[in-house]
């Protein structure tokens, strides 16, 4: 594909994305019009002027590029299809220990064989996740619903 092709058509999804963002906030709460509401209502203004420029630019260009997305194809949907299980893992077992899971299991299918140094820094990053979104920001992270066929 050329990254002229690319680029329009990232600008026209990204131009898209706007609209339904600036659209979204019409069914906000009305306690919502004056806080929430103005910053989505602002993201969508600059999201739709940057595809439009973005657009512009790509439209009037004459590269002829050719963008090679991964050198193995395969390994690159494998690596989207454990992002999607890992996404829809995290309901059941919870973020701590999908995430736990997940990033050494990855890491070494993407040829990193270091097992231990992996297992560091996964929990480096869990816990910097952790501290981040429920220490700082006060926001929660999915916990575990199911293990192994208990609720919690």
């Amino acid at each position: 594909m050329s990254k002229k092709y690319i680029d329009i058509v990232l600008s026209i999804f990204f131009i898209i994305l706007a609209v339904l963002l600036y659209r979204s906030t019409a069914t906000f709460p009305k306690s919502a019009l004056f806080t929430t509401a103005v910053y989505i209502k602002f993201l969508a203004y600059l999201l739709a002027i940057t595809g439009f420029v973005q657009l512009v630019k790509s439209i009037r260009s004459d590269a002829t590029i050719t963008v090679i997305f991964a050198k193995n194809p395969k390994n690159f949907f494998i690596l989207i299809l454990s992002l999607i299980v890992y996404v829809w893992i995290i309901r059941y077992v919870g973020f701590i220990i999908s995430t736990l899971i997940f990033l050494p299991v990855t890491m070494r299918y993407m040829g990193y064989n270091k097992f231990r140094k992996s297992i560091i820094i996964s929990g480096g990053i869990t816990l910097f996740v952790y501290v981040l979104f429920v220490q700082i920001f006060s926001i929660q992270l999915p916990e575990a619903t199911i293990i192994f066929g208990a609720s919690l």
